[in-house]
């Protein structure tokens, strides 16, 4: 019976499932999956995409032309033959990013509550602290109440629609990028993802209706020349809407902990970094 017991967890913990985290591809941009241990692909590759492993750990995606299906890529860790399934779906906007797969994704897990915690805690009550804010359409956004906790940046953006028609918000895109370049020097940007999100794969914001969402991100600093850019894209519209927050915005973070007496993941302000 023990052993049976044993082979069943074997089993479950051989494959894992990372369908929350899609690898996007296109034509332009090189998306990168990052592991905490050598991993080697397994299966065929379609012809549609270009895979090349740089090192033991690091492995780069782009696609070699529009993919009409999203491709469920399967790599193996050499050291635990656990296998990470890894959705690939073509997308010019969302792709060119840098995913950490592995035990740096599992080790979030236990914090999931924490997030969602601290989530709650921003997204209520009025905004403040206000960084920016952009208008298109008769929509409206903000980005505000910077904090830090756990060595992790987290951010509040809210949306206000005051059209009559609705804004369905498809996706949010970070990256970092100078905001001035010299003649005939590339432009360099850098894409981050969020290591927790409130925001609903489908978030639609109603006539006179508003709402809040807060993002999470390992810690970062921005140079005087930097900036932090936010972009919100409405769902089959065109009124998406651009943010930045820039280093000024990062100097004076909020940094929250738990009160006294009580659970870890009841958050307030306690103080100002400075």
């Amino acid at each position: 019976m023990k052993k049976l017991v044993m082979l069943i967890n074997l089993l479950f913990v051989g494959t894992i499932s990372m369908a929350q985290y899609t690898a996007y591809v296109s034509k332009d941009r090189i998306t990168i999956l990052s592991f905490a241990s050598p991993v080697n692909v397994l299966g065929k590759i379609p012809k549609d995409l270009q895979i090349i492993q740089k090192e033991n750990a690091l492995i780069t995606l782009k696609a070699n032309q529009n993919i009409p299906q999203p491709y469920l890529l399967k790599i193996r860790d050499v050291n635990t033959s656990q296998v990470f399934r890894i959705p690939v779906a073509y997308s010019y906007g969302r792709s060119g990013q840098r995913i950490e797969i592995g035990n740096k994704l599992s080790a979030a897990i236990p914090t999931a509550r924490g997030y969602a915690a601290i989530a709650r805690d921003l997204s209520s009550g009025k905004r403040n602290n206000i960084a920016d804010h952009q208008k298109t359409g008769g929509v409206k956004a903000w980005v505000g109440k910077i904090s830090l906790a756990s060595n992790k940046l987290f951010f509040r953006v809210d949306v206000r629609n005051k059209s009559k028609l609705p804004y369905e918000l498809d996706f949010a895109r970070f990256y970092i990028r100078d905001l001035k370049t010299v003649e005939r020097m590339a432009t360099h940007e850098e894409e981050i993802i969020p290591t927790y999100t409130s925001l609903s794969r489908k978030t639609v914001v109603g006539h006179k209706q508003e709402i809040a969402r807060v993002f999470a991100f390992k810690r970062f600093s921005l140079s005087e020349n930097q900036a932090l850019n936010i972009e919100l894209y409405e769902h089959n519209g065109n009124r998406h809407i651009y943010l930045q927050v820039k280093q000024d915005d990062l100097s004076d973070l909020t940094i929250l902990q738990p009160r006294p007496q009580q659970s870890l993941n009841n958050l307030v302000a306690a103080t100002h970094f400075n």
